[in-house]
């Protein structure tokens, strides 16, 4: 179906017939939330909701980015559960960019709670 469509197979065409959010532009989503940084990650998810991609999707591929991203075990069990209990509430049917905001706002929150000691140091 790729070639078809586009006449080259390469990871973004593949992404695009697929339909999914890019796990590259997730990926800086969750580390700008790891480094606490919830303003550059809300810019990058909202580049992805402006380009039409469902808050299903987005979180659906936020979950796979996070299992296979590079932390600390305790800090991606933190963030699996708040994915989590994002899409709950999304399947749900509260699908909007401010539940996802809430999210990215709640991923950048661990680092803070882990500063002062409430989770343990990165």
């Amino acid at each position: 179906a790729t070639h078809s469509g586009f006449s080259f197979v390469n990871a973004a065409n593949v992404y695009k017939v697929c339909d999914q959010p890019h796990p590259t532009t997730v990926r800086k989503c969750v580390q700008a939330c790891m480094d606490g940084d919830a303003d550059t990650a809300f810019h990058a998810l909202h580049s992805l909701w402006a380009q039409g991609y469902s808050a299903l999707d987005l979180v659906g591929t936020l979950f796979r980015v996070v299992k296979n991203f590079d932390m600390p075990e305790f800090y991606k069990l933190e963030y699996i559960r708040e994915v989590g209990a994002c899409h709950v509430r999304v399947a749900e049917g509260c699908d909007t960019l401010l539940q996802l905001s809430g999210l990215l706002a709640r991923l950048a929150r661990v680092k803070r709670k882990a500063a002062a000691g409430a989770l343990p140091p990165m």
